[in-house]
């Protein structure tokens, strides 16, 4: 027998209200009465599954701490709409597989699009999509780059839409009208209005555990925020391939005062590829916000594809990258350290307002893995960048590949247009001169660069006077005559 307790819901961190909501509770499933970590388990499981059975919330008021084994016949638990953990600790020992311990999923439907209904977001002929509001997830079959260098595997690009009686909210990253394109689609009905909330959680896993359990896989989403959320993972585990919150799939989505001490990844000592884990990995999302992040760890601690649309605000961390595919993301009052921002295939204005980049910090990458230099505009506002040692460039690139990608949209080697406004920069003893552009990586390379047209520099400030700025750090050939404003 359970009891329904309603409870009133406020966010001073949203600008929706809750209405009176329903909830259960651990304690009334016998939480209190379980002995073992693998009982307490059974326990959440049960819990949960009744709240999604009955389309009520789970309120984890009245309690501090629990410690969770993970049984061999484990299998995520399941969210409904609402989950209040009210502070608890829950601590994790997984000694038998890999896992998230909660998860929010919904089933797609296959649907038959075409190119010219997605880029003009006109999908009122289509029989499945024409009425209702629909969340639809594209997958081009053809892949976007046929092999990451360096790896087995190469990259899909996908993209998701929101459709209200036919008429999509927004468009892809780029065309599918090409000749290249051949997109799938994939759809769920949305019922407004409820956001899905998560929140107000501490999570670690033991230093004792074996395998991981990652925290939460939100897929096939809309509206959904995460808050108040602490990560802690011990160091020394040996174990690397980490996504502790993994987005796949989701348009709109607000991570919220989030902190996270450490993920399953190594260090830069460690031998090999395989020293990767995140902290957050996004695949496939709309209309993503962070705000307020505070994170480290050995590895960056974003690892993404498929992103289009972010803010990222009031963050501290190590890294945002986007593995491959992507368009417009901003950061606004974000303090970088230690690592790189680093992205591939991406498209629209890529802007920064009121950032910091420390000593060691290199502001922006173009991983050359995926041969896909796109055009694409770079904005930096009052911006800081605090340059030492070999870190005495703005825009970087990790290596250079000179072969011609196969796919069409990609056979062009681009370089972005820089605009910076009143920034400053900080030059440590050791640096004799400081570069927009270091292009080390692409000696060797005889051909023409394209989309790059115009550098703006506008009331820039430099602690040391007598040290240069110079465009480039070598010669490059240009498409477009380059316009060079320094104010």
């Amino acid at each position: 027998m359970f009891v329904c307790t309603a409870v009133i819901v406020f966010s001073c961190t949203t600008t929706r209200q809750y209405r009176v909501s329903q909830t259960i509770n651990p304690l009334q499933y016998g939480l209190n009465d379980a002995k073992t970590g693998e009982e307490r388990y059974y326990v959440l499981l049960r819990t949960h599954e009744e709240a999604q059975r009955l389309g009520v919330g789970v309120s984890y008021e009245g309690i501090k701490n629990i410690d969770l084994t993970i049984p061999a016949k484990v299998k995520p638990i399941p969210l409904s709409h609402y989950t209040d953990f009210a502070g608890v600790t829950i601590r994790v020992e997984n000694k038998q597989k890999n896992l998230f311990l909660f998860q929010l999923t919904s089933p797609l439907i296959p649907v038959f699009v075409t190119g010219e209904e997605i880029d003009g977001g006109d999908f009122s002929k289509n029989k499945d999509l024409k009425q209702g509001v629909k969340l639809l997830i594209i997958n081009d079959s053809t892949l976007w780059v046929q092999r990451r260098a360096g790896h087995v595997y190469g990259a899909t690009r996908k993209d998701i839409m929101l459709i209200n009686n036919g008429e999509s909210a927004n468009g892809p990253v780029m065309s599918y009208c090409t000749s290249s394109s051949t997109p799938q689609g994939f759809y769920r009905d949305i019922a407004y209005p409820k956001k899905t909330v998560f929140k107000n959680i501490t999570f670690e896993r033991t230093i004792t555990s074996t395998a991981k359990t990652y925290l939460i896989k939100v897929e096939n989403q809309y509206d959904v925020e995460l808050s108040g959320i602490t990560i802690n993972t011990p160091d020394g585990s040996g174990m690397y391939g980490d996504r502790s919150i993994f987005i796949v799939n989701s348009y709109k989505t607000a991570v919220r005062d989030v902190t996270i001490q450490g993920t399953y990844s190594l260090d830069s000592k460690s031998k090999g590829q395989k020293r990767f884990g995140y902290g957050i990995s996004l695949d496939n999302t709309y209309d993503f916000y962070v705000c307020n992040l505070y994170a480290r760890a050995n590895w960056g601690v974003f690892g993404n594809n498929n992103v289009h649309k972010a803010v990222l605000e009031k963050c501290d961390i190590n890294r945002f990258d986007i593995h491959c595919y992507g368009k417009d993301i901003s950061f606004i009052d974000c303090n970088f350290v230690s690592l790189y921002n680093q992205l591939s295939s991406v498209y629209g204005l890529i802007s920064f307002v009121n950032c910091t980049f420390n000593i060691g910090f290199r502001p922006l990458l173009n991983n050359y893995s995926y041969n896909a230099y796109v055009g694409y505009d770079v904005s930096f506002e009052r911006c800081t960048f605090n340059m030492g040692g070999n870190n005495n460039s703005i825009i970087g690139l990790s290596g250079f590949c000179k072969e011609e990608n196969s796919r069409p949209e990609l056979k062009e080697k681009c370089l972005p247009n820089v605009t910076m406004v009143d920034c400053i920069v900080n030059v440590s003893k050791d640096v004799k001169k400081w570069y927009v552009f270091n292009i080390e990586k692409i000696e060797g390379y005889n051909g023409r660069f394209g989309y790059l047209s115009c550098v703006n520099i506008n009331g820039l400030s430099v602690s040391d006077k007598t040290v240069e700025m110079e465009l480039f750090n070598g010669k490059i050939k240009t498409k477009n005559k380059v316009s060079v404003k320094y104010n």
